[in-house]
């Protein structure tokens, strides 16, 4: 196959592209990219001055005769006609270099269920599939000038719909294959084929003998519709419908050939002098039909068409006719055929149907390749000032070109070199194209990788820095607020008749760096207590998908395991990115070597860690409030499993020698702090003593957890369940101290806890005085000086301690320090008790 050489310049590049339709518009185009915008191109300026958008991709473009208004097909099949306005786009190319953007409105909509259209003149065709049947419709638009887009509509055309052997279904018979193609057809003679120099015209010989005496007389357009099935359809555009000999109205739509494959292209071309005397069809498989007139003979023959048939290799996606070359792309290279040879040859020939295979290189009629790949869409040809046919392109990269073709594409190969050599220098130029470009194409990824892995890489140290810096506490860098924080509540949920304690944590992300794909949420669950003494730990890890600045997450995690739960237990907040997919071994230790400050960060070879803060969960946290007891503000009285068993033998008169426990009975602690203090601490408007009790027990309760607790405390009393299932009660009141100190009295709040359940006092009660170790550091108050306090009241709790030290010592052996083996645990537990009952006021 014989190859050209074609002047290729770029004018834009879009991006890839599955689809385009470009069409001409003065010096520049108007391109489609198969999305729902419409670019308005300058050709002088290579730049695009206006874009409009519409509500779904457009797949047809077309012009008004007067070229003012556009007119867009979507996917929608809905037709849109816009106004373009040339002076809107030079002011905005004045204002700045950004193009200008149209909204076109669904108010802009022509006609809905079209699947392909042509406008001529102030008329506009349409087509459409309905109920089997292809219609088609006549419009007369309105001049550009008119405000009101009201048109006139004609009665519409029919024809049946040829359903295929193996397609039952018309409609997806249309939706495999390609869209009907229309154009409209002048006779050369008529005045309006010359004024209208966009639609194709034809020898008026050709005219008549294709299309009729009636339309040739009046100098009618005809327009000619390639539908899916191959079937060609014309009909004129301004003859009425006929009327029978017996009175019925016959339609004017006649079908005169079949290619037996979808149309993507009809046209006129100029074989010989006499102007354009052949009709050119295409097909999307590489079939091409030529109609040309015979005139009539000398010995009387009357004139009569010729069809000649011609196979190239497909698809052929876009093509366009200038002269007499036929120019089309099949998606992988752009193609000259001259169309004069091809019908010289067939006379020659004794079959009117030849073909081209892609090695035949010797028969005249074998296309040309222009060596322009990947061509998708294609304008109609124009000639530059030196006299060059030039076509504007897009190609499937999306890139917009202006091919400039030689004057003579046929001699312009012509090479000084013998064949074979010509074809070798050619093949190794080509291959050493390809190696290039596959090294630079190896390069450019491996360019894009580093880039893309600096940049993230670049981002988590930003992270690394904020975190770090707000880790100094100093006032001045760090804000308030932390940067990225963790809080958690505690809940209990039901599962399977089930009881558990669950903690939902929320990461808040309050920086300004987002946190990306990468970063894991690591949560480590301590307890100092466990069935074997010796502690436990449990991590927890979550994967972040994507962080934004201000946005926060949710994850929720099990604090009991195998029905084990020890309070307290302390949650150690983690922020941990995963470096395997960036670092191997060395780039590590190069990493961990170059940059000391980094070896804090890197705990592990393939992660960095970043401690966030620490929660700490207790019995406070654990308790079921929103469960009352069934007997409200009282402790119930609950029985052992040892004296449950007890009972039982004795009904069955089963006697044990063993001696009887006591009854359980109800614990009580108390914890005395200043009002003042607390006053002061908590903020409390409400001066009354039953206000500070509430507000003290919703502090209680809600210090370190926001649960739900708090919201229905209405009284200083809370009756709940600890994480035991045992009935606990919390007591908050206000009293007076009339011993402690010489000057006036003393009010302090009394925090009283009771229960049956040991476990639950002792813990509750640590629960407590954490909350108020906490309250001590940040407390402003004064503390009174030690002349406003008795020393009678100090003496006498020194003492009281000195007694309870010596009841513990002698629970001690004094051999080896260990405890002995008698029942200590009731003993130790009513020191404790004794410790509680005049508790120190806490100032």
């Amino acid at each position: 196959m014989e190859g050209a050489r074609c002047l290729v310049e770029c004018w834009a590049d879009f991006g890839d592209l599955l689809s385009a339709k470009v069409i001409c518009h003065g010096s520049g185009v108007i391109l489609s990219t198969g999305t729902e915008h419409v670019l308005v191109f300058s050709g002088q300026e290579r730049r695009v001055k206006t874009v409009l958008q519409f509500d779904s991709p457009v797949t047809s473009l077309a012009l008004s005769a007067d070229q003012c208004s556009l007119y867009a097909l979507c996917e929608n099949h809905l037709l849109y006609s816009t106004t373009l306005s040339s002076e809107s786009s030079s002011f905005s190319s004045e204002q700045c270099d950004e193009p200008a953007l149209s909204m076109v409105s669904s108010d802009s909509v022509l006609v809905k269920d079209v699947l392909s259209f042509t406008v001529t003149e102030d008329i506009l065709i349409t087509v459409s599939l309905q109920d089997s049947f292809w219609t088609f419709h006549r419009y007369d638009l309105p001049h550009c000038s008119a405000r009101s887009p009201v048109f006139h509509t004609h009665a519409g055309l029919q024809l049946p719909a040829v359903i295929g052997v193996f397609q039952n279904d018309v409609g997806s018979q249309v939706r495999m294959s390609s869209t009907p193609t229309m154009t409209c057809i002048y006779p050369n003679s008529s005045a309006k084929a010359h004024a209208c120099k966009r639609h194709a015209r034809l020898d008026p010989l050709l005219f008549r003998l294709l299309f009729g005496v009636d339309a040739s007389l009046i100098n009618s357009a005809v327009i000619l519709s390639g539908l899916p099935d191959g079937r060609l359809v014309f009909f004129p555009l301004l003859l009425p419908a006929l009327t029978s000999s017996r009175g019925e109205q016959k339609t004017p739509i006649r079908i005169f050939f079949s290619i037996e494959q979808p149309v993507v292209f009809i046209g006129t071309a100029v074989i010989e002098d006499q102007g354009p005397q052949c009709l050119v069809v295409i097909g999307q498989r590489g079939r091409i039909l030529l109609i040309k007139a015979n005139p009539r003979s000398s010995d009387g023959k009357a004139a009569d068409c010729r069809f000649i048939e011609h196979m190239v290799q497909g698809p052929v996606v876009c093509a366009c006719v200038d002269g007499d070359h036929l120019y089309y792309s099949t998606a992988t290279n752009l193609f000259s055929l001259s169309l004069s040879k091809t019908v010289t040859n067939s006379s020659s020939s004794s079959s009117s149907i030849t073909a081209v295979t892609e090695g035949d290189s010797i028969r005249p009629e074998s296309p040309v390749c222009l060596n322009v790949c990947r061509v998708i869409a294609l304008t109609e040809p124009s000639i530059s000032p030196a006299g060059n046919v030039q076509l504007q392109a897009v190609s499937l990269s999306g890139r917009l070109l202006q091919v400039t073709l030689p004057q003579d594409p046929y001699k312009a190969n012509v090479s000084r070199l013998a064949s074979a050599q010509a074809g070798q220098k050619i093949k190794d130029l080509l291959a050493g194209i390809g190696n290039v470009w596959e090294r630079a194409t190896v390069e450019k990824q491996q360019l894009e990788l580093k880039n893309n892995t600096l940049k993230r890489l670049n981002h988590v140290l930003n992270i690394c820095h904020l975190l770090l810096t707000c880790q100094k506490k100093d006032p001045e860098v760090c804000d308030q607020q932390p940067t990225i924080s963790c809080q958690g509540a505690a809940k209990w949920s039901s599962l399977l008749q089930k009881d558990s304690l669950v903690l939902t944590c929320i990461l808040e992300n309050h920086s300004s760096c987002a946190l990306d794909e990468g970063w894991n949420l690591c949560l480590q669950v301590d307890s100092n207590i466990s069935v074997s003494a010796g502690g436990s730990s449990r991590t927890y890890s979550f994967a972040l998908m994507k962080l934004d600045c201000g946005e926060k997450t949710e994850v929720t995690l099990p604090l009991d395991s195998d029905g084990d739960l020890f309070l307290p237990v302390q949650i150690h907040c983690s922020l941990v990115y995963s470096l395997q997919s960036y670092l191997n071994s060395e780039d590590y230790k190069q990493l961990s070597t170059s940059e000391p400050s980094l070896s804090q960060l890197l705990t592990r070879p393939d992660c960095i860690r970043l401690a966030l803060n620490t929660l700490t969960l207790d019995w406070l946290d654990a308790l079921r409030i929103g469960e009352p007891t069934p007997n409200g503000d009282h402790i119930p009285k609950q029985i052992s499993i040892w004296q449950a068993t007890r009972k039982f033998m004795s009904s069955r008169q089963v006697y044990t020698g063993e001696p009887e426990i006591p009854k359980a009975t109800t614990h009580t602690v108390a914890i005395h702090i200043s009002s003042e203090l607390l006053r002061n601490r908590l903020s409390s408007h409400d001066c009354s003593s039953a206000g500070l009790c509430i507000s003290v027990l919703k502090w209680l309760l809600c210090e370190t957890s926001k649960t739900e607790g708090p919201e229905v405390v209405q009284s200083p009393v809370v009756c709940a369940k600890g994480p035991d299932g045992q009935a606990v009660r919390l007591l908050i009141k206000e009293v007076i101290l009339s011993d402690f100190r010489f000057k006036g009295l003393l009010s302090v709040v009394e925090v009283q806890v009771e229960s049956v359940s040991v476990a639950a006092v002792c813990g509750l009660h640590h629960a407590i005085l954490r909350r108020v170790q906490a309250l001590l550091k940040n407390a402003s108050v004064k503390p009174g000086t030690p002349a406003e306090l008795r020393g009678e009241r100090l003496c006498e709790a020194v003492r009281h301690m000195e007694r309870i030290y010596k009841d513990l010592q002698d629970f001690r052996d004094p051999a080896d320090g260990v405890m002995k083996k008698r029942s200590t645990s009731d003993s130790l537990f009513h020191l404790y008790l004794q410790l509680r009952e005049k508790p120190l006021v806490i100032l």
